[in-house]
């Protein structure tokens, strides 16, 4: 039986006309989607400043510990092992070498694992610049968002959770109990650990910090909580650590220390007996303040009973002391004191003579908050 040639010639001239209008719709789309859509690499790079700075290449052998510059690759882990390591990342264009699109300073205790950073092929594109790092610790991070002119979108994968920072300038304290994020300028979207779906947005001076309980109060950042769980709302551990210091004679009670709802959330420390013994609760706070113009500790305060007069013969003896060590700007070690006593006393100084500063003692009324 003998084909039809025009039956032939027809389904020809049909798929060559259907092919037709696919390429001629299809590649001006296509050319169109790869113009807008299509991504590279951005280049990164890591400077050590100060310190050890230790480097591990596409997550592959051991961390070595460099002093120059590194190219960094995904996967690679950057950790800084001394509290006075300082290290730069840089994320540019590899035709600006000279105009970062993105700036993070590394100060102090930090592990960093960077995980991608893309830009788009073509400058006609509207998609921002895009990186991605996973922090697990550090003391300190600066973080600049933006520059290369356009949009940059940063995400920060902490163990609490996942940060997205805008255009900006922030910066982060990340450990394995919290992160607290600080926003000088930009827009930073934050989840609550306790709902990933929950989050808000915080903008120019706020801050916020993330825990294992949820996502903490917004608060100002021109004026911040640097002690956590500073109104003893929830148990003391892990936060608050009792101790026992200097205790003279060992068959004497080491005293007791409750934590208690008088009207209010509060801690009861008694003790009685004829030798010394420091008895209190401590908070390794371990944040750098540097930018901070001042310092200031607000506390509610009931001294109950006392028997030696003012804060005894050294002025080391007070009910209530608060005592805060701290590192200069030099790795210096300094201490701030002050002490709270209700009864008075003949032959008592209220300054204690053998501490730095010698800081006087304040009076305050028995038995009264």
């Amino acid at each position: 039986m003998r084909k039809n040639p025009e039956t032939i010639a027809w389904v020809i001239m049909t798929l060559s006309f259907v092919v037709c209008v696919i390429l001629a719709i299809g590649i001006p789309y296509g050319t169109r989607w790869l113009i807008f859509n299509a991504t590279r690499s951005l280049k990164v790079q890591l400077e050590p400043r100060e310190g050890i700075v230790t480097f591990q290449s596409k997550g592959r052998g051991p961390l070595e510990v460099t002093t120059s510059p590194e190219e960094v690759l995904s996967n690679s882990k950057i950790v800084l092992s001394t509290d006075d390591a300082e290290a730069l990342l840089l994320f540019y264009r590899e035709t600006k070498p000279n105009t970062p699109v993105s700036t993070l300073q590394l100060y102090g205790e930090t592990n960093v694992t960077f995980s991608a950073a893309r830009t788009p092929v073509f400058e006609r594109s509207t998609l921002p610049y895009r990186i991605a790092l996973q922090v697990n610790t550090s003391k300190k991070l600066r973080v600049s968002v933006g520059g290369g002119g356009r949009d940059s979108i940063l995400q920060i994968e902490t163990p609490q959770g996942s940060l997205e920072l805008a255009e900006g300038s922030y910066t982060l304290v990340v450990d394995a109990q919290r992160t607290e994020i600080i926003v000088s300028k930009g827009r930073a979207r934050v989840p609550d650990p306790q709902q990933a779906h929950n989050t808000i947005i915080l903008t120019d001076s706020q801050l916020t910090e993330l825990t294992a309980a949820g996502r903490g109060k917004v608060l100002s950042s021109q004026s911040r909580d640097v002690l956590r769980n500073g109104d003893f709302s929830t148990e003391l551990s892990p936060y608050w650590l009792p101790f026992t210091h200097r205790k003279q004679y060992n068959t004497e009670s080491d005293g007791s220390i409750q934590q208690t709802e008088d009207g209010r959330q509060s801690i009861i420390f008694e003790r009685a007996g004829v030798g010394h013994i420091e008895v209190g609760i401590s908070q390794q706070v371990n944040q750098n303040i540097e930018g901070a113009q001042s310092l200031r500790l607000s506390a509610r305060l009931k001294v109950s009973e006392q028997e030696i007069p003012v804060c005894g013969v050294a002025g080391t003896e007070c009910p209530v002391i608060f005592r805060l060590t701290y590192s200069d700007i030099n790795g210096g070690e300094h201490e701030w004191l002050q002490g709270f006593y209700a009864l008075v006393g003949d032959g008592y100084s209220n300054t204690c003579t053998i501490c730095e500063g010698s800081p006087q003692h304040i009076p305050m009324p028995q038995a009264a908050w």
